[in-house]
């Protein structure tokens, strides 16, 4: 955990620190339902069934190969979200994640006369509709070197916004260790060589490395004697975010995110979480290897709720 830290900071110190704020969003959509519900806590949750995209490192300790298809409407439907996670391998797993993020029919318009003022003669008309998206896949990979696991996530994006192209490529790495038999200890440095994009039209972006730390603890739950796991995330940002985020110090900024998994019953977990500023809450309900699953984001600003809904399987 040391060194991820170590590196982070001194790759953030010598890298561009004026990187395009907000480059990055893309990559901070977070991953699958359980996550979401869990206020998008998962690099230090083993059970993920994304760990391309949260820590890779967590592939070591997966005895299944399982896989997820996810649909999400976020916004009252305005931007959509569709991802596959799979997980598979013998002795080494291996972990992939593909995700689709877009607005559809989106209308372009024009006036009947371009060269006059529009007025009720000169209504503008739309000549056609347009798709904006990202296409995002990570490839997700792990070794055991002695007592450390390490992780590693290249990453490769395809840009379509406003009719105009572009491609992106980098990777993360993440660590985890067990501190104690209940106790998960889990970093992952994002984007830490910085992760280009790169537009048709020439426009250049780049996206700063930034640093998650998780742990996660099991316990029983008080009365109720329910097998609980909390988690708890720190997001550490080198973007300049200021009043954007949770605490701000100079060009660094910190947000933070809470997570609850409950075990009512063996085949049914209750989750709920803290999502910076949004409560989040879900549920999955399985029936032998096949799992329900679906989460809500209760949306604190003038946006509407965010729904995900996925069906996974552990083979």
């Amino acid at each position: 955990m040391k060194k991820i830290g170590f590196i982070w900071a001194i790759v953030s110190m010598f890298l561009n620190l004026s990187a395009t704020k907000y480059a990055g969003e893309i990559f901070h959509f977070g991953a699958g339902v359980r996550n979401f519900a869990l206020g998008n806590c998962g690099v230090s949750d083993e059970n993920s069934f994304a760990l391309a995209y949260w820590n890779a490192s967590l592939l070591s300790e997966v005895q299944d190969n399982k896989f997820e298809i996810m649909h999400s409407e976020e916004y009252s439907g305005l931007l959509s979200y569709d991802a596959v996670s799979l997980i598979f391998g013998n002795d080494n797993k291996f972990s992939l994640f593909i995700s689709r993020i877009g607005i559809d029919n989106i209308p372009l318009t024009k006036l009947t006369n371009s060269s006059a003022p529009p007025d009720s003669m000169n209504r503008p008309y739309e000549y056609k509709s347009i798709s904006d998206y990202d296409f995002v896949a990570y490839f997700g990979f792990s070794r055991k070197l002695k007592n450390f696991h390490l992780g590693l996530s290249p990453k490769i994006a395809f840009r379509k916004l406003a009719e105009k192209t572009g491609f992106g490529f980098g990777a993360d790495i993440s660590s985890h260790a067990k501190i104690t038999p209940k106790m998960v200890l889990a970093a992952r440095l994002r984007d830490f060589f910085s992760t280009q994009i790169f537009w048709e039209n020439g426009t250049h972006e780049i996206v700063n490395p930034s640093l998650d730390v998780e742990m996660n603890y099991n316990f029983l739950l008080p009365i109720f004697k329910f097998n609980s796991i909390f988690f708890g995330r720190l997001e550490f940002l080198a973007e300049s975010r200021k009043t954007a985020a949770a605490f701000n110090f100079g060009i660094f900024s910190l947000d933070y995110h809470l997570g609850l998994e409950t075990k009512i019953h063996r085949q049914v977990n209750l989750l709920f979480g803290y999502d910076i500023d949004n409560l989040t809450t879900g549920i999955s309900v399985g029936y032998k290897n096949w799992f329900l699953n679906y989460s809500l984001e209760l949306d604190s600003s003038e946006l509407d709720n965010s729904h995900r809904i996925s069906i996974s399987c552990k083979l």
